[in-house]
């Protein structure tokens, strides 16, 4: 039986994949560190690369940050 939904994942790459007009390569170089589904944009959770990368980008942008 076919599932009824998708996951939150699955979802965020769906908005990621229309973002960037349904083209795979430029999800995986998307530069817009300022959205807040940048690091999930691969349908995983972020590596730890990913998360050292988003914590140097909102370390020099402050003001994109939200709650920190």
């Amino acid at each position: 039986m076919a599932k009824l939904y998708k996951t939150p994942m699955q979802t965020i790459r769906d908005k990621c994949l229309d973002c960037c007009v349904w083209q795979p390569k430029e999800v995986r170089l998307c530069p817009a560190l300022g959205c807040p589904n940048w690091a999930y944009r691969m349908g995983k959770r972020p590596s730890k690369e990913t998360l050292k990368t988003l914590d140097e980008f909102y370390s020099k942008n402050p003001e994109l940050a939200k709650d920190k």
